[in-house]
């Protein structure tokens, strides 16, 4: 088997090392440079890496990943495609060759999304088709490429192949991403997974009639079948349309009850409100929430201490102080630092010996 892990870049000197070394294991590392005015080309020159500039005008990330790949020599096998922001962890490809079969045309990995470079907690992970065989695939789309093959796809999945992610939020090519969203619609109008990263990016962009408009067109198409996508679309609608807040929250625990993010955007919402009874009923169901779904939609924050701490003081309205106790001490375990939530949890302890007195 010979295997070729390929990219493009701008500008990617910090993390240019890094990437190099974590794919030494390949047969070819290949780098199509997009016009980087740093030190990018000789630091993976530097690091055995082939590279190649070229140019792409106007600019589309799926004509210059497609240029990438037609530079993958023909004897290769599989190709892995691996942007400069993650790196492969180690042992990767022992894993690679033990898990691809002759009639495979793909092969999801995890992708592992990290705070820190060698940092071994994982804020969130999902599966992703990073190996693909090397005739037959070319991307699609401006922004948010997707890989698509010619004829039928045999895939596969290594969940013990990680690629992990640190992000730098802060390249200037992320501001072109609305703009190549826009055009991606208008090219395939049907595309819903565009339909909902559009929407959501006009909300982020505080363009709340376009994103309604454009999230009612993703729930309606289809192929919008992901209940966990479509229920994240209801939770945008919420905050978009405050007036319809309870409506799209409870559309989307009808759609995806199993996800601790409505759960928690319910309690929130019956919090702001007083409404102790219905706060601890969707505190209790979040709480028993306990696996994730393992799609990049999850949100590390329903994982921390908001849920116990609501359902703390929902509980403690309620004189229900035996849970009250609990889960205020639950959430001090998950966040130890939040001196409100020692406070909470004093303030239950005594509640609780003034009722029993009196009891």
């Amino acid at each position: 088997m010979k295997v070729a892990v390929y990219t493009i870049a701008l500008n990617e000197a910090a993390n240019a090392e890094r990437w190099a070394n974590s794919a030494v294991d390949a047969d070819y590392r290949i780098v199509a440079d997009t016009g980087s005015t740093d030190d990018t080309v000789e630091r993976l020159t530097a690091a055995g890496v082939t590279v190649h500039t070229i140019s792409v005008r106007p600019w589309r990330f799926d004509d210059a990943r497609n240029a990438a790949m037609a530079l993958i020599p023909p004897d290769v096998d599989v190709c892995c495609t691996m942007d400069m922001d993650r790196y492969l962890e180690p042992g990767w490809r022992a894993k690679l060759e033990a898990a691809w079969t002759s009639d495979m045309t793909n092969l999801f990995c995890r992708v592992s999304y990290r705070e820190n470079v060698g940092s071994p907690l994982e804020l969130r992970g999902w599966p992703a088709k990073n190996f693909h065989r090397r005739w037959g695939y070319r991307f699609k789309r401006p922004v948010h490429e997707a890989l698509v093959f010619s004829e039928e796809e045999v895939g596969g999945i290594c969940d013990e192949i990680v690629m992990c992610e640190v992000q730098d939020c802060s390249k200037a090519t992320r501001s072109n991403y609305l703009p190549l969203m826009e055009l991606a619609h208008q090219e395939d109008p049907d595309d819903s997974q565009i339909s909902f990263w559009l929407g959501r990016d006009y909300m982020w962009a505080n363009r709340l009639d376009l994103g309604i408009q454009l999230l009612l067109r993703y729930l309606a198409l289809p192929s919008s079948n992901w209940s966990e996508e479509r229920s994240e679309a209801m939770r945008y609608l919420a905050r978009m349309q405050p007036d319809k807040r309870m409506f799209w929250l409870e559309t989307a625990r009808m759609e995806a009850p199993h996800r601790r993010e409505i759960w928690l955007d319910l309690a929130e919402d019956f919090y702001s409100r007083g409404d102790w009874l219905n706060l601890l009923w969707a505190c209790t169901n979040g709480i028993e929430k306990t696996h994730r779904t393992g799609s990049y939609l999850d949100d590390r924050q329903c994982w921390g201490s908001r849920l116990f701490d609501l359902g703390s003081i929902a509980s403690s309205h309620l004189e229900v102080m035996g849970r009250a106790i609990e889960w205020g001490t639950q959430a001090i375990e998950l966040d130890p630092n939040d001196q409100r939530l020692k406070d909470n949890l004093d303030l239950f302890v005594k509640r609780r010996a003034a009722i029993q007195a009196i009891a």
